[in-house]
């Protein structure tokens, strides 16, 4: 008898009944568990790790697929924009700035050059 295997948990009831619906439709057998608790209360369904979709462990692989198929599943995007490659790069050698992220460094970055811009403009249209 094969196990059931956890593949994706969701916060809410609904996003699991809808790939779990998905999964049916191509003849996989599926159990959500903890959906309770969301019904109950969102904290509670957190606090559990959400509804868990779980397959047999023998169909694993190919729900997986299907799931990253209809988009249940996102694949992670590995290629950040060359800027925040670049920005990155930058600021990992200075310090205290070199903590964060690039794309924390970047809106520092242009926050800062719109002040220096705009506080002169300012100064000057009011005097």
């Amino acid at each position: 008898m094969d196990n059931w295997t956890v593949i994706i948990s969701f916060t809410y009831s609904y996003e699991a009944h809808l790939a779990k619906a998905k999964l049916e439709s191509e003849e996989f057998e599926v159990i959500l568990r903890d959906e309770l608790n969301a019904q109950v209360c969102e904290a509670g369904a957190n606090a559990v790790g959400g509804v868990k979709l779980c397959v047999r462990e023998s169909d694993v692989i190919r729900a997986i697929h299907s799931l990253k198929e209809g988009g249940y599943i996102q694949e992670p995007v590995e290629n950040e924009l060359a800027i925040l490659k670049r920005v990155g790069q930058f600021s990992s050698k200075i310090p205290l700035i070199g903590q964060f992220s690039p794309e924390l460094v970047l809106m520092i970055l242009l926050a800062l050059i719109i002040i220096l811009i705009f506080i002169p403009l300012a100064i000057m249209y009011m005097s």
